[in-house]
């Protein structure tokens, strides 16, 4: 076993797009690494699974990024295999189907004119009478679209989805989660008056997507990887790390892994109770009060095509 920290390889803890992706980096600058993964197929949940000639995606994912170097990443590795699509994701709220991103005249239609009035009068009052301070999502939304847009629109969704009352989101993740998206911006993209430039994420109109799901991106960067030298170890559950003046010795699978610098993509409430020596008692108490959220996908085989346009359905 080497004893320099700098002569070992690193390990990358996860063959998901985070643990794969920096293995890619790593062998493009030709530093060595080994990825470990648990289970038997890499992708993590942006994994495509294959059963009886079908693919099924695990969670929808779609590729959009305003950062060149990740899209060079993407089209590396699949080439003529990574396509444009058109994207439509509608709304069903009140027997409608609502476009997302919203169109105002599609909103009128759908929710009618008495309505739309009062989700105006609603905006008109957030505007003049905001909720200070603004510390929850819900108030973060309602000061930029109002109260009834709120309820109408992103309150059961988002509950939904994370499992916590929006009152109960700090605002900072509304910054973040939907970084730029006001009414205002809506209206400017329903107009076309929005470069790809300065398109904000939740509003683009067109996406990458590979002609075989997202888990043909990462199947196929763990080839790259292969080819380049990169042990990629599946079935490889993560047993213990000890660490020890900047080096490490990974347990995963039954083997043991040296390593001069850890990369982890795990959850953190998992990746602390594996390190020996434990962290302070502070952080492991921080770490295992972490929640997770958890989803059910249920994937259907039907003998026909063409069922609905529709990427996503809210």
């Amino acid at each position: 076993m080497t004893t320099q920290g700098q002569d070992l390889p690193v390990v990358i803890l996860g063959a998901g797009p985070a643990g794969l992706t920096a293995a890619y980096e790593l062998s493009s600058n030709g530093v060595p690494s080994v990825v470990i993964e648990q289970d038997s197929m890499v992708g993590g949940l942006a994994r495509t699974v294959e059963y009886k000639g079908y693919l099924f995606d695990i969670g929808g994912h779609r590729f959009y990024t305003k950062i060149p170097l990740i899209e060079d990443i993407w089209r590396e590795v699949l080439g003529a295999d990574l396509l444009v699509r058109e994207r439509l994701s509608r709304i069903y709220y009140r027997s409608h189907f609502f476009k997302y991103p919203l169109e105002p005249l599609d909103v009128v239609k759908g929710l009618g004119i008495g309505e739309v009035l009062r989700c105006g009068a609603s905006f008109a009052k957030a505007k003049l009478v905001p909720q200070y301070p603004e510390e929850s999502f819900e108030k973060w939304i309602c000061n930029r679209f109002g109260h009834r847009l709120y309820d109408i629109f992103f309150r059961a969704y988002t509950e939904k989805v994370w499992g916590i009352p929006c009152d109960q989101i700090s605002a900072e993740w509304a910054a973040q989660r939907i970084r730029g998206l006001t009414l205002s911006s809506v209206v400017k993209d329903a107009f076309g008056q929005t470069s790809k430039e300065g398109a904000i994420k939740t509003l683009i109109r067109q996406f990458l997507y590979p002609r075989r799901g997202p888990g043909m991106m990462w199947s196929r960067m763990s080839e790259i990887l292969e080819s380049r030298g990169v042990t990629v170890e599946l079935n490889a559950p993560v047993e213990e790390i000890h660490h020890s003046k900047g080096r490490f010795r990974i347990r995963a699978g039954g083997r043991w892994w040296a390593a001069g610098q850890v990369i982890s993509t795990l959850p953190i409430r998992n990746l602390f109770t594996l390190l020996s020596p434990q962290l302070p008692e502070p952080a492991c108490v921080a770490a295992s009060s972490l929640q997770y959220r958890d989803f059910i996908v249920v994937a259907l085989m039907l003998k026909r095509s063409h069922l609905f346009p529709d990427n996503w359905i809210y």
